[in-house]
């Protein structure tokens, strides 16, 4: 009874997920002596126990490759996590200068639409796209995009008011 015991209490120690740090050095170390005394069933069981041994020693290396590739896995994707946001905000600054660009060229379009005389200017607005003639609308005087869209045909000039004056993003 003593002797089951003690393969027990082995057992749960070699099963123990904890057990790294109580493991002994050797496998003979994790087994009861073997002596002059054991019977075939001892045997059986130490030869069990030594083949546990060895399997959970040959899982445990490979769980730490495993652990090992993970990290550097992870390395490699927070790397690239970096790369792109880097790359997301120099994106975005991109963007934001073409924008400034687009707004600095429509105002120097919108002063000279608004030097030119009102049916020549109605005439040219209305060949272009609508959110650029918009735009080129937004930037002139108010009394001279008046008077560019009094010289327009009714139905755009509604159309290029109505866009200019709604909260859509152009």
């Amino acid at each position: 009874m003593n002797k089951l015991v003690i393969i027990f209490t082995l057992l749960g120690l070699i099963l123990m997920p904890s057990y790294q740090g109580l493991r002994a050095e050797t496998q003979s170390d994790l087994l009861p002596p073997e002596g002059p005394t054991s019977t075939v069933e001892e045997r059986r069981i130490r030869s069990s126990i030594q083949q546990e041994v060895i399997r959970l020693r040959q899982k445990e290396k490979m769980l730490e490759r495993k652990e090992m590739e993970l990290k550097t896995l992870s390395r490699e994707v927070d790397k690239k996590l970096a790369e792109m946001e880097k790359a997301r905000i120099a994106l975005i600054e991109l963007l934001q200068k073409k924008r400034r660009m687009e707004n600095e060229k429509a105002q120097a379009l919108s002063k000279i639409y608004e030097k030119m005389d009102p049916p020549k200017a109605a005439q040219l607005l209305i060949s272009l796209d609508k959110d650029l003639a918009v735009t080129i609308i937004e930037g002139m005087n108010s009394k001279k995009a008046g008077k560019v869209l009094n010289n327009m045909e009714p139905k755009i000039a509604a159309i290029l008011s109505k866009s200019y004056a709604s909260l859509e993003e152009r």
